[in-house]
């Protein structure tokens, strides 16, 4: 249906179009009066009328000003007719000037006014119904908007370059509104849960896997929409891992990038409560270059299988240090280095994890619960003996700690009494020796005397018998730096000696103090020291690159 505003200031002419035309036949249902162009206005702006009948001649605004000020309101598509007791051709062309459907002249004849009505309502409808088709045809778009997006995204991610496609997918862009792409230097990562596979019913949950990636999803899509300054588009790609390409204008802007995907990491162990990992690409300036990185970050979760999972990954031999698990509660060595190096705080921390263990074994009887602590504390026993641990009462009377055990029958009070057994055994390592500063020591001069080889955090704490997430711990705790700051610490203060030496050129001081990429060098120089290697060699007096 639809609805009329008469405006006249003479009542007489107003009340005759009110009761002498029949509306309804129209389909109008509503008829509103106004005695001005100012009480027009106000009634026009409060119930937005689809069709206005008003006289030019007026007190005040006139029937032209009128329209020129509806004009003016924003999203409000109306049809009028003007009413004139004089022929004057200049008014007409006003009104048809201003968005007037036609001009009638007193005194109205009712044939002619309902000619002009009929094409007005006409003409009303075709354009609601086109206004319904064009909003049926934007939700089928914005429904299908996601899918088209994610299918193109493939193309690009997943698939080599291909020149002769690069017409279209820029086209693709346009109308997907991911022009920003073409536009903005750009940074990949890869989200990926650990050990999804496993993930399936674990807990008696239906669908146990699509929650978690949809729980992975959601915390990483919402920190995106966070970032300020920072535009992205996130999808899965053809593995059921999380792809997320962001754009940045501006300086630090792959700084920025890298403590985005550290909250991102942080908050999925949070509230979703799984582990997972995250692959970080260099910035790149073209599109083109993004299924190379997306190759590049699917290597670095390679590394997965020999350092371990839920951490970040970057490009090789920049952020290794960066570590966010736990130490496991599963593996007797990782227990050893926790009660070893850990406080007491950590430890309690740590042993929040006891109920998740418990439920990997998978078994809900009492008695299997009891026997699985026994052999798993044993196991932590002898795991310390190995390590000097002298207490061997555990040895002699094995039965005192599984009645211990068998008193307690509910998960709670039985972490309890691991949580006991663990801090005992913490602090009889503490009288043993200051065994963490001799571990530091030990990493700090592997790292001075071997700076310029493929140092990595795996390697170092392989070599010192600690598992990598102790001595990343470790490391922070006693040198208040992390292992991957103080290793490039020392290859920044030795590429800065050589620097001062005209014998060797830059790209070979990168290789010789550990970088095999030169560029990444340079970025990573003047990173530290405030400009490039080769403005800090000119300030040195030498020039020769």
């Amino acid at each position: 249906m639809f609805s009329v505003l008469i405006v006249d200031d003479e009542f007489e002419i107003r009340e005759g179009l009110c009761q002498q035309v029949p509306w309804h036949e129209y389909g109008i249902s509503s008829v509103t009066q106004a005695a001005d162009g100012d009480e027009a206005l106000r009634l026009a702006e409060e119930c937005r009328p689809d069709l206005i009948i008003t006289d030019i001649k007026m007190r005040g605004v006139s029937g032209l000003d009128l329209l020129r000020q509806l004009q003016a309101i924003e999203d409000y598509h109306w049809k009028a007719i003007l009413i004139s007791g004089y022929n004057n051709f200049s008014f007409a062309k006003q009104a048809l000037h201003l968005g007037a459907m036609d001009y009638i002249l007193k005194p109205i004849s009712m044939t002619e006014l309902d000619q002009i009505v009929r094409k007005s309502i006409e003409i009303l409808t075709m354009e609601r119904m086109e206004q319904k088709k064009r909003a049926h045809i934007n939700d089928q778009m914005q429904f299908a908007l996601p899918k088209l997006r994610e299918e193109l995204l493939h193309e690009i991610v997943e698939n080599d370059y291909d020149p002769y496609r690069e017409t279209r997918i820029s086209h693709r862009l346009k109308t997907l509104k991911l022009g920003w792409m073409k536009e903005m230097e750009l940074q990949l990562m890869i989200v990926e849960a650990d050990n999804l596979r496993a993930f399936t019913n674990r807990h008696g949950i239906a669908d146990e896997k699509k929650l978690i990636l949809f729980g992975i999803g959601n915390v990483v899509s919402q920190t995106l929409g966070e970032e300020i300054g920072a535009t992205s588009v996130l999808f899965k790609d053809s593995h059921e891992r999380w792809i997320a390409i962001i754009g940045y204008s501006g300086y630090e802007a792959a700084e920025r990038c890298l403590s985005l995907a550290e909250k991102c990491l942080e908050r999925i162990n949070k509230f979703v409560k799984v582990h997972a990992s995250i692959a970080l690409s260099p910035p790149v300036q073209e599109l083109h270059q993004l299924h190379q990185m997306y190759s590049r970050c699917e290597e670095y979760l390679k590394r997965k299988a020999q350092q371990g999972g839920n951490r970040l990954f970057m490009e090789e031999g920049e952020e290794e240090g960066r570590i966010y698990e736990k130490p496991s509660i599963r593996e007797p060595k990782a227990v050893i280095d926790l009660v070893k190096y850990g406080n007491d705080e950590e430890i309690r921390e740590t042993l929040s994890d006891f109920e998740e263990m418990v439920q990997f074994w998978g078994s809900l009887d009492l008695r299997d619960v009891q026997q699985h602590i026994f052999t798993w504390l044993m196991e932590v026993y002898r795991a310390a003996a190995a390590v000097g641990w002298s207490d061997r009462s555990w040895e002699r009377d094995p039965i005192a700690l599984w009645d211990r055990l068998e008193q307690y029958d509910t998960l709670q009070s039985l972490q309890e009494q691991v949580q006991q057994c663990l801090l005992a055994l913490a602090g009889d390592f503490r009288k043993m020796s200051n065994a963490s500063s001799q571990i530091v020591q030990e990493a700090e001069r592997m790292i001075r005397s071997r700076y310029a080889e493929n140092l990595s955090l795996q390697i170092v704490a392989s070599a010192v018998h600690v598992t990598p997430v102790w001595l990343s711990n470790l490391y922070k705790k006693e040198k208040g730096r992390t292992f991957l700051e103080e290793l490039t610490q020392v290859r920044i203060c030795k590429a800065k000696e050589m620097l001062g030496e005209s014998m060797y050129k830059i790209y070979q001081i990168s290789y010789l103090v550990g970088y095999k990429d030169p560029v990444h060098f340079s970025k990573l120089f003047k990173k530290h020291v405030g400009i490039t290697p080769k403005e800090y060699r000119r300030m040195r007096g030498i020039v020769d690159d």
